[in-house]
């Protein structure tokens, strides 16, 4: 009877500690974590999935663990959680940064939306970009590649191991702002030489013809190209976001090894 009792207390222990890092993740990453979403439902679905999860985690007996040692543990699963999802969360912000790049040339930097996740105004473009991309995330079965991620993690980082950060977590870091930088370049490089390309026409055309008010044409004529350029590099965008999903994976993954 006691050791049945044993067993029962270590497993729902065991639980809250693995329940704690599933939250995590539901915290802070871009698809789940989003402020409009009901935290009633992050916390079920967290429940859910630390629920499945179980059964394949290991660990040593936590019947008898001191109550402020499990809390411990929890603190430290939720923070694995936070990262797992926090290096989501900084991947999509790619589309929001190659939204600004655009928006500047084409004039729309001072018309921003507020956007309820990051709780703080983005650009017109950047908010198409990233409503698009998390529609190819869906579709692509990206969240699978994520819930995939939290379940790896416990085999990389037990429930009853300590974290020590490793001094290539930095550079990692320094690697992810780098790849951030580049890839919204990439996403963003048609719009910005289209318009470089309308800009030198415009100025051609004001250095021949004196009498035309180019302010005037210029900006509705930039806004439409730059709006048909993007249209037509959609077969573009896709391939080049499906790189990023999948380069997000292997992140997480390198986080996770470096503690």
């Amino acid at each position: 009877m006691n050791e049945a009792l044993s067993q029962i207390v270590t497993y729902l222990n065991l639980y809250m500690i693995v329940l704690s890092r599933c939250i995590g993740l539901f915290i802070a990453s871009p698809v789940f974590g989003r402020k409009n979403l009901p935290n009633i439902f992050k916390l079920g679905f967290s429940m859910i999935l630390a629920y499945i999860i179980l059964p394949y985690i290991s660990a040593s007996n936590l019947s008898d663990i001191p109550f402020l040692q499990l809390l411990f543990l929890a603190i430290k699963e939720l923070i694995i959680g936070l990262i797992i999802g926090f290096i989501a969360f900084v991947i999509f912000s790619i589309f929001f940064l190659a939204g600004s790049f655009i928006d500047r040339d084409l004039g729309f930097s001072m018309a921003n939306v507020l956007d309820p996740q990051y709780g703080s105004q983005v650009s017109i473009s950047g908010n198409f970009i990233y409503i698009l991309s998390t529609l190819i995330f869906l579709i692509l079965n990206g969240h699978h590649y994520l819930i995939r991620g939290m379940i790896n993690s416990f085999y990389l980082l037990p429930v009853n191991s300590l974290i020590k950060v490793n001094d290539n977590f930095f550079i990692l870091i320094i690697k992810l702002l780098d790849y951030i930088f580049i890839y919204s370049l990439k996403i963003a490089i048609p719009v910005i030489i289209s318009i470089f390309l309308t800009n030198l026409i415009l100025g051609v055309l004001a250095r021949t013809m004196p009498q035309m008010n180019v302010f005037v044409v210029g900006m509705p004529l930039k806004i439409i190209f730059g709006l048909a350029i993007m249209s037509i590099t959609f077969p573009y965008y896709i391939p080049i976001i499906k790189t990023i999903f999948k380069d997000m994976y292997e992140f997480i993954f390198q986080s996770i090894k470096l503690f």
